[in-house]
Order: structure tokens, then C-alpha cells, then sequence
């Protein structure tokens, strides 16, 4: 007899899955965004999914200063890099078609 397996969990993995490789997706390209004057923020940066939630960040200490002075004048890179690269990749879209795909 086949083994029947809970829907719920299927669709759950698949989210899980989509959701973090859509994260790191964004993450590689906010790191192609990202000023360049020193390695420790692009070394920084996180995926970290939590059931069904993914969040994305920089941990360097001078991350969220970098990100937020639009003002600030780097060679290479710029600010608002993770929001940028976060308006250019649609995570929903991406785990709204792996949970499709999943459903058959």
C-alpha cells in the first residue's frame, strides 16, 4: 500500500525550500549592490528562514549605516543594496510557485 503523506508538510517543505533559495537569491544580488570598501559586510550577510518566515541581514556593525546614508559616496556599491535587491527578486512569487508545483 502506497505510504500517503500529510499535504500540509509537502507544502510546508516546498515554501521552506523556495522561501530560502529565493533569500539567497536576493542576498547574492544585495551583495553585488553593496559598497565595497571593506569585506565584512558582504561577509555579514544572512538567510535564516523560521517556519515559514525567511529574513535577510547584515550583521556587520556598519551595515545598516551603510544602507541607510544615501549620501555616502563609495566606490563600487551604494545604499539601500538589500532593498534594492529585495524589489528586484519577489520571493512570494517565487514560494507561490514551488507550492503550486508541489500541489501538482
Amino acid at each position: 500500500m502506497a505510504e500517503i503523506k500529510p499535504i500540509l508538510s509537502l507544502v510546508e517543505k516546498a515554501a521552506q525550500d523556495a522561501m530560502k533559495a529565493a533569500a539567497r537569491k536576493v542576498l547574492k544580488r544585495s551583495n553585488e549592490l553593496a559598497p565595497r570598501d571593506d569585506g565584512d559586510l558582504i561577509k555579514s550577510g544572512k538567510v535564516v528562514v523560521d517556519d515559514l518566515s525567511v529574513t535577510i541581514r547584515y550583521t556587520a556593525p556598519h551595515a545598516v549605516f551603510q544602507h541607510e546614508h544615501l549620501d555616502w559616496v563609495h566606490e563600487g556599491g551604494g545604499a539601500k543594496f538589500l532593498e534594492t535587491a529585495s524589489d528586484e527578486i519577489d520571493i512570494a512569487a517565487e514560494v507561490a510557485r514551488a507550492v503550486r508545483e508541489e500541489l501538482g
